[in-house]
């Protein structure tokens, strides 16, 4: 054993200096990434009961997959992920209604306590989930989000009473929503 240690450091001893500093940076990568946290992590929840609802949802599909980098470059694809038809089992409509329509104080703790309790099979390298962004037509169409650990609900008009919703309203919307990275790396 200290033989081959012994051989190891002649190696890098005869090694010129570029290339021992590639080594070094080749071996330390892994080590670079270790603090990274991905992100962010998004559930989505559409509360609309109009015709309009699938509209919405499919901008919103469409926004978060077809661009490599949106919302000023917090959205990045292969690094963000949003949940739109995967849900935790424990954030149900009638929950996500108290939270964000009611104004339920109690049902915004378990809401918290869902989404930074949150655990993915397929994502096992994450845990939790960064906020919550809902859109509903009551009241005129709005956006509005939650991130996971906070009090404050952001919101943000996405048209005018009677008025329908424009594509770039809701991505405008969407980015604007977008809850900053909560989960530790």
């Amino acid at each position: 054993m200290r033989r081959a240690i012994h051989f190891g450091i002649l190696v890098l001893q005869r090694l010129p200096w570029h290339a021992m500093v590639f080594l070094l940076l080749l071996l330390k990568t892994p080590l670079i990434f270790a603090g990274y946290a991905g992100g962010p992590y998004v559930l989505w929840v559409n509360l609309d009961h109009s015709s309009g609802k699938e509209w919405v949802d499919g901008v919103i599909a469409n926004f978060a997959t077809s661009k490599p980098v949106g919302c000023a470059g917090e959205w990045k694809m292969g690094d963000s992920l949003l949940y739109m038809k995967k849900r935790p089992p424990l954030i149900n409509n009638e929950l996500v209604e108290d939270v964000f329509l009611r104004k339920n104080r109690d049902q915004k703790k378990q809401l918290n306590l869902a989404l930074k309790s949150y655990r993915d099979i397929d994502f096992r390298h994450h845990d939790g989930l960064d906020g919550v962004i809902v859109y509903t037509s009551e009241g005129g169409a709005k956006m509005m989000s939650l991130t996971t650990g906070k009090n404050k609900i952001e919101s943000v008009a996405v048209a005018s009473h009677g008025n329908s919703p424009v594509k770039e309203d809701i991505e405008n919307a969407f980015c604007a929503l977008l809850p900053p990275i909560t989960r530790a790396p």
